[in-house]
Order: structure tokens, then sequence, then C-alpha cells
């Protein structure tokens, strides 16, 4: 899963997330695959959202497809990249919306639906991550940790509620990360069956940013998690619009301000 994960990926995404006030591709999931080309889940563009495909050796830009709404997308080392949608709109959708995971194998241009719900409980496409093996998906909902096989039901991961997860993500040994906009003014956990959940480190979210992005407090998020080369985690936020790295001793390090624009 770790194969979309690396700084300078971070930075990407960080980057196009912070040109919203632009109009230009604000973008929460971003994948490379091996021919170098970067596919990118667009969350405004068209209305319901865009994959788009940007070949760096050509500079061509492709809408992949359009009403894709993606916050995180991942690839695995056969290029496929699979995505988590929820579409609700006002007077359109009914009821908890539409939920799915697909997947796009990028050499053959194929998409499949893996699963399809109008339950939320069952299976919410905003927020989610996929075990190393493909076979489970984690996802939140209600406040709550949620483990989806992919051949199953869906039952509680966890006995307890956050705050606002706002991101989730699953490192090269199998461990869950999961951010939280909202505990302990912001807070990065760990989670794996033998350790259970262990808060790694918190006051991560500022709490009076001069320039966010977004006025509302309510819109100040973390984004995305990432890793650095030696695996320590990298969190992007919107409030100061940094990357954060988190070091063995749960200090956070601030390697990256964007400028404003």
């Amino acid at each position: 899963m770790n194969t979309r994960k690396s700084l300078f990926l971070t930075l990407f995404v960080f980057l196009l997330t912070c040109s919203t006030k632009l109009l230009a591709h604000p973008s929460w999931g971003i994948v490379v695959d091996d021919n170098g080309c970067i596919y990118f889940a667009d969350v405004m563009h068209n209305g319901d959202g865009t994959l788009w495909r940007l070949d760096p050796n050509t500079e061509e830009l492709e809408a992949v497809f359009e009403k894709f709404h993606a916050h995180q997308i991942y690839i695995n080392n056969k290029n496929e990249i699979f995505a988590g949608i929820a579409i609700w709109r006002t007077g359109e959708i009914e009821g908890e919306g539409h939920n799915y995971l697909f997947k796009y194998e990028t050499n053959t241009k194929t998409l499949d639906t893996l699963l399809f719900t109008d339950d939320w409980d069952e299976f919410h496409g905003q927020n989610f991550a996929l075990s190393n093996d493909y076979k489970n998906i984690y996802f939140s909902m209600n406040k709550q940790l949620h483990i989806k096989p992919l051949d199953g039901k869906t039952k509680p991961l966890l006995d307890r509620e956050f705050d606002r997860v706002s991101a989730l993500t699953t490192d090269v040994e199998g461990n869950l990360w999961i951010t939280d906009s909202r505990h302990n003014n912001g807070t990065l956990f760990k989670w794996n069956k033998t350790e259970g959940l262990v808060e790694i480190s918190n006051n991560l979210m500022p709490q009076n940013p001069k320039n966010p992005i977004f006025e509302e407090k309510n819109h100040q998020l973390f984004y995305d998690i990432a890793f650095s080369h030696d695996q320590r985690p990298l969190i992007t936020e919107n409030a100061n619009r940094t990357i954060t790295k988190i070091n063995n001793d749960g200090t956070p390090e601030v390697v990256y301000t964007s400028k404003l624009f």
C-alpha cells in the first residue's frame, strides 16, 4: 500500500490542494504508476469531481473519469488504482448517498466496481484505507472506525468514538494510521491488532492560523498521511498549510509550509 507514499507526492498533493483559491485542480488523493504518470482525484472539477492523468514527460493532462469525487486513492504493484467514492446531492440522491469502491487498471484502462451500497454503515467512500493484502477495507462513519472484508459483512474495528477522522492509510507493516482533526487539538493515531490504538502525537492542528485556506474552523482539517524515506509519518493540514513529520518520540517537525498565492 505504500507505493503512493513519498515526500515528493505529499508536497505535490498539498500544492494542488492549496491552489483552491485559484480554482485550479484541488487534489486530495494522488498516486504515481510505474511509468511515472500521476493520477489525482480533483474533488471540484465538473461538479462531482474528476480523476486526472498527468504525463510528466509530455505534460499531457487527460480526464480519465468525470463525476469521480474521490478523497483517497491507492495504487498497487500491478498499477491498479483503488478509489472510494461517496456521492450525495441535495434533492437528487436521498438517504445515505451512493458509496462505491472502484478498481481502475491503468494499463488496460478498465474500471471495475468492487463494491456499491447506499447504506453508509456498510461502507462509506469518503475516508478509507486498504489492508496490504487488499482483502479488508477500513473506513470511518458516525465517529467510529469500521472494517469490511471485501467478501463479508462490516463490523466495528474499535469500541470508541473519534471526534473528526480526516484521513486513513496503512503502512508497509500493515499498521493503520488515523488523523483526528479535533481530538486533543489534532491527533495522529496508530492501530494494529497487537498494540491496539496508540496516540502517537497531538496538538498538531493550529488553533489560530494566520492565513488559512478556509476561514471556517469546521473546514480546517488534516488532508492526508504519507511517509518519509525512513518511514516516519508525514501529515498535511490546511490551516497553516504545512507538512509535518512526526519523529520517533512523537514530536512534530514542520518540513514544508506552502507560500500564499
